[in-house]
């Protein structure tokens, strides 16, 4: 049997396809090369991003390192009691730096070398960059940035990390005369004694006390403006205070639920959006359908739980000709739109300053102030029902005449309707205004009405309040 053996045809590569391949190649290779090498190559870039965020890390150790020292330094120098007005906090602060840099090195073995010089001086050093913050007095520290390659600086740039302590300063337990500072006092003894901060310019009110309620009454100008007689009450959180049985008790900034009239109930405090007493979630942020918030409500729980209080306004905001006022015996500041009331709240202290910081400020009253002061009333006067009492008199009164005083805070269950910063979910009534009017005879303190923005009529008003300024976060 014969086979036939198909033919087979020898194949090769070409000098040119030869050439051609060596110089793709090599093209390859110094792409290659150009990539994995040189100032801008993929390895020296992602060192660089690594160095970055090592120096972003650190210095963010050494601002919540310091911040936290400052903290407690003052707390526990001052708040506790027998610091001295003026005493430095620059070596608490290069203290708080140290470690934190020391902390920051130990981490980034690889890419950080650091060291506190000259006692005011940080310096965060890495193969490409330096940085330089420098520590004020008052706790600040601004970094300057420096971009080096090679020995050569390429950038410069100035940021700021600002940590400062606006000194609860004039840190004394005489408030009898109005400070230019905020003033730490003392008031009660034993396992309830509470600490009070007076604002700067206000004085505390004659005749009142710590179980009927501490009264502050503003003294003098604000900015140049006259502000003597305005009225506002002290609400204790997270300290511990006396209650009406005696009972030893804190009371926590928050959000409640008072249940409904039929149902009462006291349960919180509550944090975010839950439902609280009303067929819409509610919260202190805002919505598309408004445009009126709160000045920082976060600031403002964070510095209330610092001072360890805040305060309400005693009265509902009245009318002195066109200036808005919170004293007692003047017409109600009505029938005013909820952006209205919150820009007249805020610019009664707007920021008041001293050396440049605020140490304190004012705003129309939110949930958590509301709701915070009249479990204070409930707790502190054994009022339990006061979450659930009304109005209905059919009678519009001026300021503090309606004969509603608890805790020497008049009003928030009678006369109008009070503007909050507070929001619900609703589409059409994304505002809220708390308590009940002079009209409502099913309306309560803590009842809560939605409302939209736009909507002024005489039984609506609105309340402000006024919080101090101890550490800057």
């Amino acid at each position: 049997m014969n086979f036939k053996g198909k033919g087979r045809k020898n194949k090769g590569i070409t000098l040119i396809a030869l050439v051609v391949t060596i110089i793709v190649l090599l093209i390859l290779a110094g792409v290659t090369i150009e990539m994995l090498s040189g100032d801008n190559s993929a390895p020296q870039k992602a060192t660089e991003a690594a160095q970055k965020d090592a120096i972003a890390g650190a210095k963010d150790e050494i601002a919540m390192t310091v911040q936290e020292r400052l903290l407690n330094y003052y707390n526990n120098t001052y708040v506790k009691g027998n610091g001295i007005a003026g005493a430095s906090t620059q070596s608490e602060v290069v203290k708080a730096a140290d470690d934190a840099v020391g902390k920051a090195k130990e981490r980034n073995k690889q890419l950080l070398d650091s060291s506190v010089v000259k006692e005011n001086t940080i310096i965060l050093k890495t193969k490409s960059y330096i940085v330089v913050g420098t520590i004020d007095k008052k706790g600040g520290i601004t970094w300057s940035d420096v971009n080096t390659r090679g020995g050569e600086i390429i950038e410069e740039t100035n940021t700021s990390n600002t940590v400062l302590v606006n000194s609860f300063a004039n840190l004394n337990e005489d408030a009898s005369l109005p400070s230019d500072k905020n003033t730490i006092v003392k008031k009660g003894t034993g396992e309830d004694e509470q600490k009070i901060v007076i604002p700067a310019g206000f004085e505390v009110s004659e005749g009142t006390t710590l179980e009927g309620g501490i009264v502050i009454r503003d003294a003098g100008t604000v900015n140049g403006e006259e502000k003597a007689g305005n009225e506002f009450v002290w609400v204790p959180v997270e300290q511990k205070i006396k209650f009406h049985d005696g009972e030893i008790g804190v009371i926590q900034l928050g959000r409640y639920d008072f249940g409904t009239k039929d149902e009462q109930k006291l349960e919180g405090p509550k944090e975010g959006n839950e439902e609280i007493g009303m067929n819409y979630n509610s919260s202190d942020k805002a919505t598309e359908n408004s445009n009126s918030v709160a000045r920082a409500i976060e600031e403002f729980k964070t510095q209330t739980k610092l001072a360890k209080g805040y305060y309400i306004g005693r009265y509902e905001m009245g009318k002195s000709g066109d200036i808005a006022v919170c004293k007692k015996g003047v017409s109600v500041y009505n029938n005013v739109t909820r952006d209205q009331g919150k820009e007249a709240s805020q610019n009664l202290y707007n920021n008041v300053q001293k050396e440049g910081t605020t140490i304190y400020t004012s705003d129309l009253i939110n949930s958590y102030a509301w709701d915070t002061a009249v479990v204070y009333i409930m707790k502190t006067t054994g009022k339990n029902e006061y979450a659930y009492q009304g109005d209905g008199s059919n009678k519009l009164s001026n300021t503090g005449e309606k004969g509603d005083e608890k805790c020497k805070i008049n009003d928030m269950a009678k006369n109008v309707f009070e503007w909050t910063t507070e929001y619900c979910s609703s589409p059409s009534t994304p505002c809220v205004a708390r308590g009940t009017d002079y009209t409502s005879s099913n309306g309560y303190t803590s009842y809560r009405s939605m409302v939209f923005n736009s909507y002024s009529v005489p039984r609506l008003g609105f309340r402000p309040i006024l919080y101090t300024v101890g550490l800057n976060t």
